[in-house]
């Protein structure tokens, strides 16, 4: 399936799951919305719950992409700010009738996999709002932001509550402007003796939750690449062949084990092409996984981090 027809395949299916809600959508719709048979579905998705999780990502991707592409040339970073938290309350708005369905069948209820990636997902946002106060209110606020980065989610989530039930009253950047203006007045008011509520130490879990998961994937990365690098010594190439793939695959291991900047699509791409262009059969289901943990890494790693933008 090309990435084009798995994004078409994912929207139908987020369409379905709204209109009709996620239990009373069997797979025998699914594959009639999508013309296809229960044998090819079963190829590209395990279950119900693994299409769920699929257009769960998908979602989030697509906010995240959004968010992150708003313009560094604004008058300012609390401009850009306003006009973040503008994108986030339109993908909402866009998106209002399956998030509605999500809250009302209790979603993260249906599988360890999609609580754990919202969960994921809410710990990525919450760091980033962390991110983002301290880029736009500057180091002094640095103390607090923890409790900041609180209350500006509480009042997000409470009027994404409200924009998904009363859509057509609210407008995403008129909303977003009022929400930075409370953010003022909130960061104005602490005074130097006060001590935050909320420390490093009491977040933890949470905080951690994003690390943990980029180191599993690292793990996976590594794992294929060796496995890919140790099938490749086995077979009956030419020896420069093998010692060029050998390296190639060293090169894609530095590429993204990296931490001081984020990995350079265009260097991943163009490994993962050299390989694919060898045309090994026996790589292709590997090449074929290891594109894909890749691709979850590269994604679990597109937020706005501190250290690899600024």
């Amino acid at each position: 399936m090309t990435a084009g027809r798995r994004v078409q395949f994912i929207e139908t299916a987020m369409k379905l799951f709204a209109e009709k809600g996620y239990h009373s959508t069997s797979i025998q719709d699914i594959v009639d919305a999508w013309g296809i048979s229960k044998g090819a579905f079963y190829h590209h998705f395990s279950s119900k719950e693994d299409l769920m999780l699929a257009i769960i990502r998908h979602y989030f991707e697509k906010m995240m992409a959004n968010i992150t592409a708003i313009s560094q040339d604004s008058s300012s970073e609390k401009e850009r700010f306003i006009q973040q938290i503008a994108a986030h309350f339109a993908n909402m708005h866009e998106h209002k009738d399956f998030l509605q369905m999500m809250m009302n069948e209790q979603l993260p209820k249906i599988s360890h996999d999609i609580h754990h990636y919202l969960l994921k997902q809410y710990a990525n946002i919450f760091s980033w709002y962390c991110d983002r106060l301290i880029e736009v209110y500057g180091t002094e606020v640095e103390r607090y932001v923890l409790d900041v980065a609180t209350m500006l989610n509480g009042m997000i989530r409470q009027y994404i509550f409200c924009f998904i039930l009363q859509a057509n009253k609210f407008h995403a950047e008129e909303l977003a402007r009022f929400l930075v203006r409370r953010l003022d007045a909130i960061i104005a008011s602490f005074s130097h003796e006060e001590s935050p509520i909320l420390n490093k130490e009491m977040l933890k879990p949470l905080m951690e939750i994003e690390e943990k998961e980029r180191r599993v994937l690292r793990e996976k990365i590594s794992a294929h690449i060796a496995h890919m690098q140790k099938k490749i010594l086995s077979f009956s190439l030419d020896k420069k062949i093998q010692h060029e793939l050998h390296d190639a695959l060293d090169a894609l291991e530095a590429e993204l084990m990296n931490e001081e900047s984020a990995p350079r699509k265009y260097v991943v791409k163009g490994i993962l092409l050299y390989i694919e262009n060898q045309h090994i059969p026996l790589l292709a289901d590997d090449l074929a996984s290891l594109t894909e943990v890749i691709q979850q890494y590269m994604t679990a790693n597109r937020w706005e981090r501190r250290k690899w933008n600024k």
